[in-house]
């Protein structure tokens, strides 16, 4: 659905190109939330008058789509096109005369092929437009193979009835989505591993900490000897690259000080 969504914003935006007399009105398209419809009555709630169905292929595959322009719609796109001033939509009845509708038809066409572009850079999927048709009330609608999503951009400052609605097939939406999920990340080159295992890292044993006041400090003398707080049996810090990582205690190994890892740091 989200998917649907920016497909729906996208085709708002590029809408303003195929109607330039929005442009001129300060007016824009607003796509409306996504919602689930069925296949065989993908765009009947549309309002009662004649509307326009533009059918889009899926290239290479089975996944359909649909725009549609009710009949407030296609009113607005034609008085706005011939320079209507008035901004009210009224539903287009069956008396459009051929003129009228070659140019709505015209315009219908830029708009499927702003939605085929709209998908295709949102989702990746090819589309191409298909039949167009004009459908009066009552009219039989043809089914869909499967459910889908619609999203409804309505004509801003036109009324509440003008919309464009547009619908695709969810099942191509998922497959979609699959397709272009990221990889799992992969496994490092063994090489760059084997040839980290090699840098030097500083390892430090804490044999203890004492405070000692400035004035002490710089009294200190060659010779004087500072008592730690640690015991000889007790267990010291070791740090790896300035992290505790191991408990220790102090031993000595071939006459030299060394350290016993005793366990895991635990904070």
């Amino acid at each position: 659905m989200h998917a649907m969504s920016r497909i729906g914003a996208r085709f708002a935006r590029a809408g303003r190109k195929a109607l330039p007399f929005m442009a001129r009105r300060r007016s824009r398209l607003m796509a409306q939330s996504v919602a689930i419809v069925d296949g065989l009555a993908a765009s009947q709630d549309l309002g009662r008058g004649v509307r326009l169905e533009i059918t889009l292929e899926e290239r290479g595959g089975s996944g359909w789509g649909e725009l549609v322009i009710n009949s407030e719609g296609l009113s607005v796109i034609l008085e706005g096109t011939l320079g209507a001033a008035d901004g009210a939509a009224t539903a287009l009845g069956d008396d459009i005369t051929p003129a009228a509708r070659a140019l709505v038809m015209r315009v219908a066409r830029a708009l499927a092929t702003d939605l085929a572009t709209a998908i295709h850079e949102e989702v990746g999927l090819e589309f191409s437009v298909g039949n167009i048709k004009s459908v009066s009330p009552g009219d039989p609608s043809e089914g869909k193979s499967s459910d889908g999503l619609r999203v409804d951009c309505l004509f801003e400052g036109y009324g509440e009835g003008a919309c464009i609605a547009i619908a695709l097939s969810a099942e191509s939406l998922e497959e979609a989505a699959r397709e272009h999920e990221e990889p799992p990340a992969q496994q490092g080159d063994p090489r760059v591993v084997d040839s980290l295992r090699d840098v030097p890292v500083e390892v430090v044993a804490e044999l203890g900490c004492a405070m000692l006041s400035l004035h002490r400090v710089l009294a200190l003398k060659v010779g004087e000897v500072l008592r730690l707080p640690t015991a000889l049996d007790d267990a010291i810090t070791v740090r790896v690259a300035g992290v505790k990582k191991f408990d220790a205690v102090p031993v000595a190994s071939r006459g030299q000080v060394a350290i016993e890892i005793r366990g895991r740091h635990e904070d």
